[in-house]
């Protein structure tokens, strides 16, 4: 989701286009979608609301929640809101989770509309069409893969995936097939429904979208979420083979580094898309295109930052490999009260950030492999050329094991994604396979790790909350 800024916006206030049952406010204050979509240009403007709406959720906030779920942060500084999803123990008040969740339904309700009109819109050739269909299926996709993972236990929770997941309009009855109206509320669907609906969206994004789209989703990053949501799910091989589809159409390959903050694949929108960047937003050099204010907000204050690095996470890293050279111990700086700061956000003031990158994909893959005790030797190729990368002199043996590929894949796993957010749903897919995983002092599957909804959810018929958590 590489955001050109000239792009034309339509407001975030379209009542129509919200698909949050949540949110109640006079309709008279809004236009309607007679109104909105009216020419091709409307309806690429409206896609790109979509994008807008996604970029500023992965500005840092979807992010930084996830980093307190884990267990790589120290408790936040002052903030309320974050302390209470790091102390496991989020309730329906708690305003900034809350608006977390409705952002996650922003784009599904204008994608949801978008898909019911543009079959019938005149207007359109074929291939814009086409195109616009598969991209809105990504990113409901997209959103309702970054909701469930924050807002239900994970796959695997249950033997079935029977355990309550995330509400998941699409504006279709899903009995009837008949097209409902956007708004319609809705109650939480199970886990396996959710990941059902998501799998099928990709599903659709891959048959409908080009391997190269742009700035927009592709069926390429379509494929790379497929191969996340096959991980998390223990589907193995359906993983690794993705990801060497991906690998093998030869777009990307892994950012090298210039200097020590190039070397974080977060580069400054002037130096162009990131060359292992498969999908990620943009912020152009202007305060009115911003992707970056909460990874500013939280961690940067270099005198008293909201969010730090718990010190058990560098005795980690240093005995992980991270004391023998590696540059990823640049971003480790210990400041006044024995906390230590995350660096690698804090070297530009706009920066693009990549939600799925290629070395992501490779570590994926090479657990993957480890899993299946095959293909060890491309495997550890990957893991050492990353470790190359980090100036690591750590380098896997030809020889190593798949116990060892593993632990090294989930060790490199998460130096690269610290601070990105995707380390805890890692513990707790080790733990749906029955590892004895703990995140500080607490189970991995204990209630509080589900955040909780917002209390006017309570307004649909039907809908249940998580329970209240805590993990004590």
């Amino acid at each position: 989701m590489k955001l050109n800024p000239s792009f034309i916006i339509l407001a975030t206030t379209l009542a129509f286009a919200t698909g949050c049952s949540w949110l109640e406010d006079d309709p008279d204050r809004f236009i309607t979608e007679e109104q909105a979509l009216q020419t091709p240009e409307d309806f690429q403007a409206f896609l790109n609301s979509c994008y807008d709406v996604l970029a500023n959720l992965y500005d840092g906030d979807v992010q930084l929640i996830n980093e307190l779920r884990g267990d790589n942060l120290a408790q936040p500084n002052s903030n309320n809101d974050l302390k209470a999803v790091y102390n496991r123990e989020t309730i329906r008040w708690n305003t900034y989770i809350g608006g977390i969740n409705s952002d996650f339904y922003y784009p599904v309700g204008r994608v949801n509309l978008l898909l019911q009109r543009v079959d019938d819109f005149p207007g359109l050739n074929d291939d814009d069409r086409t195109r616009m269909k598969g991209e809105a299926h990504f990113i409901r996709a997209l959103s309702f893969f970054g909701a469930v993972k924050m807002f239900a236990q994970p796959y695997g929770y249950t033997p079935d995936n029977s355990h309550l997941g995330i509400p998941i309009p699409t504006g279709v009855n899903p009995e009837t097939g008949d097209v409902v109206s956007i708004l319609n509320p809705a109650p939480r669907s199970s886990v396996a429904e959710v990941y059902n609906q998501i799998e099928s969206d990709l599903e659709v994004a891959m048959g409908l979208l080009p391997d190269e789209n742009g700035p927009y989703a592709s069926a390429t990053s379509a494929k790379a979420l497929l191969a996340q949501v096959k991980f998390l799910q223990l589907e193995w091989e359906a993983a690794a083979q993705l990801i060497t589809e991906i690998v093998n159409l030869g777009i990307f390959e892994l950012e090298q580094p210039v200097t020590d903050s190039a070397f974080m694949r977060l580069r400054l929108p002037l130096q162009g898309i990131g060359s292992e960047t498969i999908f990620g937003t943009y912020s152009s050099l202007a305060f009115n295109d911003d992707r970056t204010s909460r990874f500013r907000q939280f961690w940067t204050p270099a005198a008293n930052p909201e969010l730090t690095v718990d010190p058990t996470y560098l005795s980690w890293f240093n005995t992980n490999g991270g004391s023998d050279g590696d540059k990823r111990s640049l971003w480790l700086e210990p400041i006044s009260g024995g906390r230590i700061q995350l660096q690698r956000f804090t070297e530009h003031y706009f920066f693009q950030v990549p939600i799925i990158h290629l070395t992501q994909m490779l570590l994926i893959r090479a657990e993957c492999w480890g899993e299946l005790n095959s293909n060890l030797d491309l495997a550890i190729a990957d893991i050492n050329a990353i470790r190359n990368r980090a100036g690591s002199p750590q380098f896997l043996p030809e020889n190593s094991n798949a116990e060892t590929v593993i632990d090294a894949a989930r060790a490199e796993y998460r130096k690269e994604t610290l601070g990105m957010g995707l380390w805890v749903e890692q513990l707790q897919r080790r733990g749906t396979m029955g590892e004895d995983i703990v995140i500080r002092d607490a189970p991995w599957d204990c209630d509080g790790m589900a955040l909780q909804f917002s209390a006017s959810e309570g307004n649909v018929e039907g809908f249940v909350f998580n329970p209240v958590g805590g993990c004590q």
